[in-house]
């Protein structure tokens, strides 16, 4: 078959789909489950406070 500017067109378009999925993907993939965020203490500190060594 010849090169169509229909044919270009079309192989753009699905090479965007596929990036935009991929995106999609990696994003899901690296989303942080909020079970495994890290627990922080309970203390609070103020500004200009020394924190303990």
């Amino acid at each position: 078959m010849g090169d169509t500017k229909r044919g270009r067109e079309r192989q753009g378009q699905k090479k965007r789909e596929q990036l935009r999925e991929r995106d999609v993907e990696r994003t899901l993939e690296t989303a942080v489950d909020p079970s495994e965020a890290p627990e922080l203490p309970d203390e609070d500190l103020e500004i200009g406070e020394d924190r303990p060594n």
